[in-house]
């Protein structure tokens, strides 16, 4: 029958070709195999399965079928008909139906459809040409043993075999040892030496620290500053300059006011400096209050004693268009 003709040439091209109310035919890739009896070495190919279960028309057959013989689709589906009815007929009758260069089919006793298929023809593309050969197997010759050789063989080498010597490990372990050796006698130093430098032991006294006063013979003056919260802040002011004395005042006054209007924060103390700068001509009492824990020089609009005033103060800021927090030291 033609119609196993075109089966067969969609089985190159597809993986599943479904024949309606048959069945339909699966190919598997399969590797190439060696027989262990036959020495037998077969290329690549696709192993055929049939599966009873896919019987819907798909459109595959009945389309190629058409295309080939130039008819339409309902002439091609009646076709495909015809082909299914002979080959029920011959299972039903026959037990079998054979479709060429695809397979046999069978029908046990229960009824049960089972497939056979025809290994001469390769459906792989990528195979085409590749034929099956045979090699004759390889025989291997197996010399006896002469365990007296053999014997003698190993007491010769074992005779032949000296201790080596790991310079690489003598190399680490030598220093050591003279390092440890040197060590055990300058105790005495080396114990006198870390006292000098670090108390690390926890459970050695550290002594206690002496403080001797630095003699000057410049005259100071000692400011005292009182702070909403009873501290006092003692500073030694040498009298030098008028800049010094401010920054001394600037600081004690920082100090005093503990709510302060935040308005940038900056790594650089340059462009700390700036910002205070701009924000002092513009009228405002800017000053850097310190750095933040992460390192960065925080500038202040204004700094104040009263948490009411730094509230007030920043409510009005935020009404003329100035993004700015509260920080409370």
């Amino acid at each position: 029958m033609k119609l196993e003709t075109y089966i067969s040439d969609l089985l190159y091209r597809h993986d599943c070709v479904v024949v309606p109310g048959l069945g339909g035919f699966i190919t598997n890739y399969r590797s190439a195999k060696i027989h262990p009896v036959s020495h037998t070495l077969r290329p690549p190919s696709k192993s055929i399965g049939f599966n009873v279960q896919l019987k819907d028309n798909d459109g595959l057959l009945a389309n190629y079928i058409a295309s080939c013989e130039s008819i339409s689709f309902a002439q091609a589906v009646s076709k495909v008909e015809q082909f299914v009815k002979s080959v029920l007929n011959n299972l039903e009758h026959k037990k079998q139906a054979s479709l060429k260069k695809i397979g046999t089919l069978t029908m046990d006793a229960q009824g049960v459809i089972r497939f056979e298929p025809d290994l001469s023809t390769n459906y792989l593309l990528d195979s085409f040409g590749l034929e099956t050969i045979q090699s004759p197997a390889i025989l291997r010759k197996s010399k006896p043993l002469n365990i007296q050789k053999q014997l003698s063989r190993g007491a010769k080498q074992m005779k032949q075999q000296k201790p080596k010597v790991n310079w690489k490990i003598a190399a680490v372990i030598l220093p050591l040892i003279g390092l440890s050796t040197y060590l055990s006698f300058q105790q005495g130093k080396v114990s006198e030496a870390y006292k000098n430098y670090a108390y690390l032991n926890p459970f050695k006294e550290k002594p206690a620290a002496v403080y001797v006063p630095r003699t000057s013979t410049e005259t100071t003056k000692e400011m005292v500053v009182e702070t909403p919260t009873n501290k006092f802040i003692s500073e030694a002011i040498e009298p030098k300059t008028i800049e010094s004395r401010k920054a001394v005042e600037s600081k004690a006054i920082i100090e005093m006011n503990n709510f302060h209007l935040v308005a940038g924060c900056f790594s650089s103390t340059e462009n700390a400096n700036k910002l205070v700068n701009q924000l002092l001509n513009q009228g405002y009492k800017s000053s850097v209050i310190g750095k933040s824990a992460q390192g960065l020089h925080r500038v202040a609009f204004n700094s104040y004693s009263n948490r009411n005033e730094a509230v007030n103060a920043m409510n009005l800021l935020k009404t003329e268009g100035k993004a700015t927090w509260l920080l409370v030291q």
